[in-house]
């Protein structure tokens, strides 16, 4: 493989109209369509996944990672491109278990917004995360990215959701650590190889899966999306290095995330039942009070029955044990 970057899939194209479309690292997304016409396909990415209408595919295997854990004498390549923070990976990193073929790794990169602004991509129930990171993947099958980018199985993408933790992710700051060496747009380092397994969620298991794109331009539809459920901690100072280090041009890097794209019919389908979530424990809790509740009501309905026949019983007692006296002239 030449080249690791996704940007040489079209590197004549988007050198041209760079200017254009991230002008300071800001995404004029609504340019996009003109200039890149998948843009304004019906399979775009990101989308905003809606739990409740997920469907639940007991046959997605769990993701298997192979080669990830790399030696720190393997050197990888760290870039600012300028729109995004890109880590190039090596060839020996693979995925065995979750498609039909070997997925090969390409690279990965982040999306983020600022303090105010969680920047994921994909949301949840119409909730950002803070950020997210994508590990690229291309099919085996072909002879390079170049070459997969543009095929209706080609890519294969792990999406991470980054959230905020009280800890540092130390495995993080392998790469967080090295910002300032890549601040400025265009500029590139090197970073001693390290367990890139330990960038995703612990558990590869929960997952959604999709059918989208490239969610930059050329925003080829060609990627099968698996974005995963767990989470991934840092802590606000690594987030806000993130956030705050690097540069596009004259400007601030930051905000580098696409809009929510409409689905058009798509499905989406989780590996897990949507129950296990946080919006399903919500019902579950929903059902347990309303349980108890309606239990609360019915003692209460058992007891007021009870103390009315009680209240009954007593009246007629009492109507027994009383003797009539005819009135005598003193008490008329």
């Amino acid at each position: 493989l030449c080249c690791l970057d996704l940007l040489c899939i079209h590197s004549l194209l988007l050198t041209s109209t760079s200017s254009a479309l991230f002008v300071g690292g800001r995404y004029y997304q609504e340019l996009w369509p003109s200039t890149f016409e998948h843009c304004s396909g019906k399979s775009q990415s990101p989308i905003n996944i809606e739990t409740g209408k997920t469907i639940y595919d007991s046959s997605l295997p769990a993701i298997v990672l192979e080669g990830y854990d790399l030696s720190d004498k393997a050197l990888l390549k760290l870039q600012n491109n300028g729109h995004t923070l890109q880590l190039n990976l090596p060839s020996t990193m693979h995925i065995v278990q979750g498609f039909d073929n070997m997925f090969i790794a390409a690279q990965l990169h982040f999306h983020w917004g600022t303090k105010e602004v969680p920047g994921s991509e994909h949301t949840i129930d119409n909730v950002h995360f803070p950020a997210e990171i994508h590990v690229v993947h291309y099919n085996s099958k072909y002879a390079s990215l170049q070459e997969a980018a543009t095929k209706p199985d080609g890519l294969a993408v792990l999406g991470g959701f980054i959230g905020i933790g009280l800890l540092e992710n130390e495995n993080y700051e392998n790469i967080l650590s090295s910002l300032t060496d890549v601040s400025l747009e265009e500029t590139n380092t090197e970073i001693p190889g390290f367990n890139v397994r330990h960038l995703l969620p612990p558990n590869l298991e929960r997952f959604y899966r999709y059918n989208g794109s490239l969610t930059t331009p050329p925003c080829f539809q060609t990627v099968n999306w698996t974005v995963f459920n767990d989470t991934i901690s840092v802590s606000r100072k690594q987030l806000a290095a993130l956030e705050d280090t690097l540069k596009a041009g004259q400007s601030l890097l930051s905000r580098n995330f696409r809009a929510a794209q409409l689905l058009h019919g798509r499905e989406v389908y989780s590996s897990f039942k949507t129950l296990e979530t946080t919006k399903g424990n919500g019902y579950i809790l929903a059902i347990a009070f309303g349980a108890l509740f309606a239990i609360t009501l019915l003692s209460f309905i058992i007891y007021a029955v009870q103390q009315r026949k009680k209240y009954s019983r007593f009246q007629k007692d009492s109507r027994q044990n009383v003797i009539y006296k005819p009135a005598t002239k003193e008490e008329a």
